[in-house]
């Protein structure tokens, strides 16, 4: 190595040994973060005609709070899964679309104000004619990620996979509160 750069690389080193900022907020530890927001069941569920296929709740009869900014994510238990002897619920992120062998599909689906969400049918297919697997007592699993949280994954958690934001956001599913349908 040339002697001339020596002395230049310790001068170098030197300086930046002596650049210090102030210390930023911890990162998250293996991928995940622990969140303030909040986990919770709505269950029983029953989609009707005379509730037209629609059922809403609202945020301060669940009590929770959501802020505008709030990602409100909703996922229905679609089925169970065995896995190594025991079974595991699936969910699935709405809007979910079933299709039937006769070319018709379902959808669930759900919208969302500051105030209350509602899940709701559509789709092509006669919603008075469903089996009872399809409408009644159907859970959906509501998880609220401050938008602060959801903006900083960066697209690293695929919301689709309910498994990916249990895991990242460290949510406690044996703390998950369960709300029944009124």
């Amino acid at each position: 190595m040339n002697k001339k750069l020596i002395p230049l690389l310790l001068v170098l080193v030197a300086l930046f040994q002596g650049c210090q900022g102030p210390e930023g907020p911890p990162g998250p530890e293996g991928g995940s973060i622990d969140v303030t927001g909040t986990t919770f069941d709505l269950i029983n569920v029953n989609f009707t005609a005379a509730n037209k296929f629609e059922y809403g709740l609202n945020y301060a009869d669940a009590k929770v709070t959501v802020l505008e900014s709030d990602a409100v994510l909703v996922y229905v238990h679609w089925n169970d899964v065995p896995t190594g002897g025991t079974t595991m619920k699936a969910y699935r992120l709405l809007p979910q679309t079933a299709y039937f062998t006769s070319g018709g599909l379902l959808t669930y689906n759900f919208d969302q104000t500051k105030n209350d969400f509602s899940v709701f049918l559509d789709g092509n297919v006669d919603l008075t004619t469903l089996a009872d697997e399809w409408t009644k007592n159907q859970t959906f699993r509501v998880v609220i990620v401050p938008s602060d949280f959801a903006a900083r994954t960066g697209g690293s958690v695929d919301f689709n996979d309910y498994n990916a934001v249990v895991k990242h956001f460290n949510i406690d599913e044996s703390k998950i509160r369960k709300i029944p349908a009124h």
